[in-house]
């Protein structure tokens, strides 16, 4: 048989409120061999103590590296000590030293704080102080809208630098700047009194056809042909760029031909021919033929065919901006028949500015 002392020997005992006062409300007790209980009414809160001795100052004192050092630390700590804090690094946590243990604020480092509110901050007045002053800032306005203003100090004169180099040509006061090609130079301007910037004065290309290849991947000459009846033959056309001057061709080269005669009896000459344009165009290069029952090679010349020529000329020049082709053709003087030849034949040609300088 189990005593009531058996029956309550783990009796609990717990507060609940139900009511202090209310009537009909009974305390209930239940009991166990294993387990007891006594429920009893909370009770009315009790009057309000006195109040209680002020927290010590906060006295910071740094860092601590754990909880272990924390611990190792608290021996040492009497009443005196009241007051001091410290932060836990391996956790963030504040402690505070109470006169009798630690009061811990969980999170007080490192936490995320609050959102602030948004500012924009534009630059105000910027002013230069005297020198050797300090750099001074204010902050006007009222958030979100701030304007900084800064009065900077004035620094110092430097010393003077090495001499530099030449400045840009267009700076020089002697020099009537304008719109400059590629490749212009200064050529002196008598008539203002300046250098002026002109086109490059040197030779432009070279352009050339070399039997049946061209530059510019067009057509070279044509084929090889004997027995040719006709006065006059078209054999080539050479396709000239446009210039940023004006210019005149300088052409150089040869064509093979030969009159079909015997030796004893030739009268007729094969000369070949370069004209602008067409080929009844002004003609700007000769190469003359020979009588003669043989093969020979008619060796272009600059030609003109006009006298007394100057500087100044305008015979065989081409405008500037304007692509030009220049025609090879065959002309023979005499009544024969004659053949010519595609291989060894050439024209090459320069352009040599006018006027440019």
């Amino acid at each position: 048989m189990s005593t009531v002392r058996e029956y309550f020997a783990s009796t609990q005992i717990r507060g609940i409120d139900e009511g202090v006062g209310a009537a009909g409300v009974v305390q209930s007790m239940h009991g166990t061999p294993r387990d007891g209980s006594l429920e009893l009414m909370t009770g009315t809160p009790g009057k309000r103590g006195e109040q209680g001795e002020p927290a010590r100052p906060f006295r910071w004192e740094g860092d601590i590296a754990d909880q272990t050092a924390l611990s190792a630390l608290t021996p040492k700590l009497t009443m005196a000590h009241a007051g001091k804090a410290w932060r836990i690094l391996s956790t963030g946590a504040l402690v505070y030293w109470n006169g009798s243990g630690f009061d811990e604020f969980a999170a007080a480092f490192g936490a995320a704080g609050p959102d602030g509110q948004p500012c924009t901050i534009t630059i105000g007045a910027v002013d230069t102080g005297p020198v050797g002053s300090e750099l001074q800032a204010s902050v006007t306005g009222t958030p979100p809208n701030l304007t900084l203003n800064l009065t900077v100090p004035r620094g110092i004169k430097g010393s003077k630098g090495e001499v530099g180099g030449p400045g840009p040509i267009r700076n020089a006061p002697d020099y009537a700047d304008g719109p400059h090609v590629d490749r212009a130079v200064p050529a002196w301007d008598p008539t203002v009194g300046k250098w002026k910037p002109r086109p490059y004065p040197g030779l432009r290309g070279p352009w050339t056809i070399r039997e049946g290849r061209s530059w510019d991947g067009g057509p070279g000459f044509v084929a090889s042909e004997v027995g040719i009846s006709a006065p006059t033959k078209n054999i080539a056309q050479l396709n000239i760029p446009a210039q940023d001057t004006d210019w005149r061709p300088i052409v150089s080269g040869g064509v093979v031909v030969r009159p079909d005669e015997n030796w004893n009896q030739v009268t007729t000459r094969i000369d070949a021919e370069v004209r602008i344009g067409s080929v009844t165009g002004q003609l700007v290069a000769l190469g003359t033929g020979f009588v003669t029952g043989a093969s020979t090679l008619a060796r272009f010349q600059p030609h003109y065919a006009v006298r007394g020529m100057t500087p100044d000329s305008t015979v065989g020049v081409v405008p500037a901006r304007q692509p030009v082709t220049l025609h090879v053709l065959l002309r023979r003087s005499g009544t024969a028949n004659y053949d010519y030849f595609m291989e060894d034949a050439s024209i090459v040609c320069l352009a040599r500015p006018v006027g440019a300088l």
